[in-house]
């Protein structure tokens, strides 16, 4: 099955070129439009209040992206949550949650915050009420499609490694809504900035500037931590790993953003395993990694803090891993987000 999407993935990144994929785009192109005109019609309807938005008791940014794959919300999402706790201020994290490690990983990353899992983040917020939790503002994790609550700011976040793929809708492309829904948002975060040539960074900024003009940017990348054992949790320097041959596996948006990571501190990977993203792994495929990459002579296998909090307890006790931490840096802009921050929270700056 993922041989299949990983077929329609490509195809609709454009980079498939075998002898049905003509016939296939052409159908591809008839299903977008269909696509198209369904997920305009639900924003209209929406945003025309012919559909009503339910409105939460505190203020709501939303954080979504435009595209199918990882762009890297969740880390903004928790970025966002820090800062807000540092005001000492309670955030709600609402996420739909793909699985339940993700949601602990949420949780583990920021135990300050609540976090309320469902696909209907409205019911999961009724919940955390239910539970009289205190809560001061929430953030909705992959809010931009989500409309069914009102928000107060809406930051789209941009993967400057690919941006918008071949500028399709799905299932032609990896849009998710058209490119003119950026000018929704308030807020664009560009991420991985450092792993695109300035050039490339600053064609991507024009081009959001024709369709968001109004909207203000902030850059960030992912500043890599440590390393640490899957079983005991003990860290490990990346820099100490510097010309070790590893094997690799990852089921995320971008994974080229973790192999260039790689690269740039020297690992030399003999054996890559790329999934589509929030796959869910099983035992056999992941024994087959660890047959695949002692063959190799790997001496290590690593992974993502993501893909590895997606299925703990196998990975563990199938791989023990080392496991990468990142976490989101803001590298320009800061100030863009504090001020909104501040007037939402109502803080003094």
């Amino acid at each position: 099955m993922d041989s299949v999407k990983n077929y329609f993935r490509l195809l609709a990144e454009d980079k498939q070129n075998d002898a049905t994929s003509g016939v296939l785009s052409a159908l591809l192109n008839l299903a977008a439009w269909g696509y198209g005109l369904g997920v305009r019609t639900v924003r209209w309807l929406y945003e025309n209040k012919v559909l009503a938005r339910k409105r939460l008791p505190y203020p709501v940014i939303s954080v979504g992206n435009l595209t199918w794959g990882g762009s890297g919300k969740t880390p903004f999402v928790e970025y966002l949550a820090r800062k807000i706790g540092t005001h000492r201020r309670v955030p709600l994290v609402l996420t739909r949650g793909y699985s339940h490690d993700e949601v602990l990983e949420l949780q583990h990353h920021l135990p300050a915050a609540v976090i309320g899992a469902g696909k209907n983040r409205a019911k999961a917020a009724e919940r955390v009420k239910k539970e009289k939790r205190h809560v001061d503002i929430a953030l909705l994790d992959d809010g931009l499609q989500h409309q069914a609550l009102e928000r107060d700011v809406d930051i789209v976040v941009v993967n400057s490694l690919n941006p918008f793929g071949n500028g399709k809708l799905i299932p032609r492309g990896i849009l998710r809504e058209p490119l003119a829904v950026l000018n929704r948002a308030a807020i664009i975060v560009l991420t991985h900035v450092n792993l695109v040539s300035p050039e490339d960074l600053k064609a991507l900024k024009e081009k959001i500037r024709v369709f968001a003009p109004q909207a203000q940017l902030v850059e960030t990348f992912m500043e890599v931590l440590f390393l640490y054992r899957a079983k005991t949790r003990v860290r490990t320097p990346l820099e100490k790993m510097a010309g070790k041959r590893v094997a690799t596996f990852a089921a995320v948006g971008t994974p080229r953003s973790f192999q260039l990571v790689l690269q740039r501190f020297h690992l030399k990977t003999v054996r890559n395993f790329e999934f589509l993203d929030h796959h869910e792994y099983l035992q056999e495929e992941l024994l087959k990694i660890k047959e695949v990459a002692q063959s190799a002579g790997a001496e290590e296998i690593l992974t993502t803090e993501k893909d590895f909090y997606r299925s703990r307890e196998l990975i563990t006790n199938t791989l023990n891993p080392l496991v990468l931490a990142a976490r989101l840096r803001v590298v320009s802009g800061e100030e863009i987000l504090t001020d909104r921050l501040f007037r939402l929270l109502g803080v003094k700056n």
